[in-house]
């Protein structure tokens, strides 16, 4: 049995926030809106089932929020026989943080019909992307918590690559919800973030796809840093690591594509380039090629 914990910054919850008020006018956007505040709010517990490809797991998660910052706990208590435990790395409701307006230029949200998951009503709601470059996205979120129930990814042979669905849940509103949030803490887990890169640019990026974060990852026992450059398009994101000439693999610490993620990997300016997304290899393919050293 594998546990992970995490603690996620209200910095999140800050740009989830911001997102959510005024852009969205029709009930769809807005309960998304919604699912992507609860997930990151509300105290609660549950089981779930979580497939990735042909691999199918059982989880046990627990979520807090304690004076402002987030503390998620995921146990694995089943797996598939080819499931290895860095696998539980990957899965968490923390994914759902992209935040971004500009989402609205490369999906269509539809409202569907009504399911019952985990003995809770739920809503569905449908991103479907207006390119080739995306996955349609496919969430079942409780109106009145605004929590979501069940999510797939499904790509364009309308084979479902990601789903997860609650088996078992409760649900609390924690007392400080609605109390201001503290200043915001810089976590000191995370990479340093550095100023929008000039020496690396993209000339151009796939529609509604833009440049949110870049960081820096020491290297470890005397090796190059890496640079690690966050793409969104406000549903999904994609990482951009650099690595200089001499430097390790970075397949061999990345792995391999599964279910709805995608590795990809090439070479700019003698520099090791790997892109991994939730995005068709087509989409990481574009990006890498227009990627270029400017110094």
């Amino acid at each position: 049995m594998l546990t992970i914990k995490h603690t996620v910054s209200i910095a999140v919850l800050a740009g989830v926030l911001a997102w959510s008020t005024p852009s969205l006018a029709n009930e769809a956007g807005d309960l998304l809106a919604k699912m992507r505040n609860a997930v990151h709010t509300l105290d609660y517990t549950g089981t779930l089932v979580y497939s990735q490809g042909n691999e199918l797991s059982n989880y046990q998660i627990s979520h807090t929020v304690e004076n402002g910052a987030e503390k998620e706990s995921v146990v694995r208590l089943a797996q598939g026989a080819s499931a290895s435990d860095a696998d539980a790395e990957s899965f968490s409701l923390a994914k759902f943080q992209q935040v971004q307006p500009q989402m609205e230029a490369v999906y269509a949200l539809d409202l569907g019909g009504q399911e019952f998951v985990a003995n809770r009503s739920c809503q569905i709601i449908v991103a479907r992307p207006r390119d080739k470059m995306r996955y349609l996205q496919r969430y079942c979120i409780e109106p009145e918590t605004g929590m979501l129930l069940k999510y797939s990814l499904v790509d364009r042979s309308h084979r479902t690559v990601e789903q997860l669905m609650f088996t078992t849940l409760d649900i609390a509103v924690p007392a400080q919800a609605t109390a201001l949030p503290p200043p915001v803490q810089p976590n000191p887990a995370m990479p340093a973030a550095l100023p929008p890169a000039t020496d690396w640019v993209f000339a151009s990026l796939p529609a509604g796809f833009q440049q949110v974060q870049d960081l820096r990852q020491e290297g470890i026992n005397g090796q190059p840093p890496i640079r690690q450059i966050i793409l969104s398009d406000g549903m999904t994101s994609v990482s951009v690591f650099i690595a200089p000439p001499g430097a390790p693999s970075m397949l061999d610490s990345i792995g391999i594509s599964s279910g709805a993620m995608n590795i990809y990997a090439t070479e700019v300016a003698q520099h090791q380039v790997t892109l991994v997304g939730e995005v068709p290899a087509l989409t990481l393919q574009r990006i890498s090629e227009n990627l270029q050293y400017a110094r």
